[in-house]
């Protein structure tokens, strides 16, 4: 509990009151206490950022965020006691979304030098850098946390996640060993580790994992972890049946603990196609120009969109924000402010006709523009793949974005997913026929938007650009108003921009061939993907 001044009895119950409402989730609730609190002791700081956390949650972020100014205010000459409310305001603008404005506040000067910041600042630090895809930054904070703390297992486990995302391949490798020597129940870093190289028979963890794997009464997290890292390192080594067979089991595990049903996702894609057609979605007034910061890189997961993200930035005119849920949130937040009246499921399609998608548009490259303009770019790239979904808005809102469709042979894209462990993403990706009807649903939304907005879509193949960067790099760079230079064939994976995608480490070394059809090593056992795809009269072949 943050205090200016010693509370009393009466107010810290008043405090835990409000605080259990909030907990509880009874944020109306929590929010009369809390102003009653506030009113009753207007100096009491942790009072303030409870009240910041019940408005964030209630969506009201400037209000939030006025509250934490208002705390800011009780310690004028106290960098220490600033230091987590600053901490606390970032947080709210990446609840917001507003990436740059967390940025702004974490170039604070209370939270500089990091040598006098205190472990645990620094560690929080970090972690918000990195969800504000500032890994270079993140890295630098990281390292200094470790200095502080070298035997602590997450300080460890931070610092080689950081290390991962810049390139730092060999020193992420040493700090996960050293991190898992100290703690060997830290499941995701094994996991992390096996992703770093392609394993060798002179260097591999197989015999380290499969020991791992034999303990009593694993808990289903480091079921999934250890057959996953178990699966990547047998695909290394060349044995894909074991591969496969580990990683059926990991992804048996995992969607146990998943509650997802096809079936509404089908749907809304219907939905989708059903409602919007040209008519509607070709129509507007919004500014031709709106939008022509942004290149948008959409299609389905793992089909090479960080390789066009680092292309692209190689260019030195385009940042990246990596994979963002921006536009969505946008589109929600306009939506629920027309479509509750007309009582649908899906509040989005509900809202049609009444959603103000200029102002969606305006709201969303404020905020991306802000982004570029920190970087010193020009333009900026959002690479969230689940973009498809709203090509449409995205396409009317933002006349002057340009919308690039990745694609990969069907198959290849399907195992892609399906042998990738993601945090939370993509609950669709973990059975063999939920994955290939999702891919089939995408692929009939994709040839709706490609009916209604052909020349706004830009296709790339992700074969094309594995068989020659250079050629189908200058097509594209045409494609998107960038001025090619020969040296963007060295600088889009020597370049030292960070990622935290699954592609982390592959993208540290020049274009390679050998993921292309590398689903034919398991033709066999991936027959239930095909056979769905076949229904769907999808060719993979």
């Amino acid at each position: 509990m943050q205090l200016k001044a010693d509370p009393s009895s009466e107010v810290k119950r008043a405090y835990t009151i409000a605080r259990k409402y909030f907990q509880a989730g009874n944020l109306r609730a929590a929010q009369q206490a809390a102003e009653a609190l506030l009113q009753a002791t207007p100096q009491f700081a942790s009072g303030r950022r409870l009240y910041a956390d019940i408005l964030v949650g209630l969506g009201q972020f400037p209000a939030a965020r006025a509250q934490l100014e208002k705390a800011l205010a009780l310690f004028p000459h106290d960098t220490v006691g600033r230091r987590p409310i600053h901490l606390h305001m970032a947080t709210t603008f990446i609840r917001e979304g507003d990436m740059a404005g967390a940025l702004g506040v974490l170039q604070s000067p209370d939270l500089a030098p990091e040598g006098d910041l205190e472990a645990g600042v620094l560690t929080q630090l970090g972690y918000l850098l990195t969800l504000c895809e500032s890994h270079q930054k993140a890295l630098q904070i990281f390292e200094a946390a470790l200095s502080k703390r070298p035997d602590d297992p997450l300080f460890l486990f931070n610092c080689a996640a950081a290390n991962r995302a810049m390139g730092n391949l060999e020193r992420a490798e040493a700090l996960y060993d050293r991190a898992l020597a100290l703690n060997p129940e830290d499941w995701e870093a094994y996991k992390n580790r096996s992703d770093l190289r392609k394993q060798t028979a002179d260097s591999n963890h197989v015999s380290e994992l499969r020991q791992q794997l034999q303990r009593k009464d694993l808990p289903a997290v480091a079921s999934v972890q250890l057959h996953f890292s178990l699966a990547k390192e047998y695909e290394d080594l060349g044995d894909y049946p074991a591969s496969f067979d580990c990683l059926q089991r990991g992804c048996q595990t995992r969607r146990k603990t998943i509650d997802y049903q096809l079936g509404r996702d089908q749907s809304v894609m219907s939905g989708i196609a059903d409602r919007f057609g040209p008519g509607f979605l070709a129509g507007g007034d919004v500014a031709e120009s709106q939008g022509q910061e942004v290149i948008f890189i959409l299609g389905m997961p793992r089909t090479g969109s960080t390789l066009l993200d680092r292309l692209l930035c190689a260019s030195g005119e385009v940042d990246s924000a990596g994979e963002p849920d921006t536009f969505a949130r946008m589109l929600l937040r306009q939506a629920n402010t027309t479509g509750e009246r007309n009582g649908g499921s899906n509040v989005i399609l509900d809202a049609g006709e009444d959603l103000n998608i200029g102002e969606v548009g305006a709201a969303y490259v404020r905020q991306l523009a802000a982004r570029a303009q920190l970087a010193g770019a020009s333009r900026i790239i959002d690479k969230n793949p689940m973009n498809f979904l709203y090509l449409g808005w995205i396409a009317r809102a933002l006349p002057g974005a340009k919308i690039i469709h990745l694609r990969r042979n069907p198959m290849d894209t399907c195992y892609a997913i399906y042998k990738t462990l993601f945090k939370s993403a993509y609950p669709f990706s973990y059975d063999q026929v939920e994955l290939a009807g999702y891919y089939a649903a995408y692929r009939t939304l994709m040839r709706h938007w490609k009916s209604v907005f052909n020349d706004r879509i830009i296709e790339v193949h992700y074969e094309d650009l594995v068989t020659d960067l250079s050629a189908e790099g200058k097509k594209l760079y045409e494609a998107c108003g960038l001025a090619w230079h020969d040296s963007v064939m060295d600088a889009y994976y020597t370049q030292g921009k960070g990622t935290a995608t699954a592609s982390a480490a592959q993208v540290r070394q020049p274009v390679y061939r050998s993921s292309v059809n590398k689903w034919h090593h398991l033709h066999e056992q991936l027959a239930p993907m095909q056979e769905i795809l076949t229904q769907a009269g999808i060719v993979y072949e």
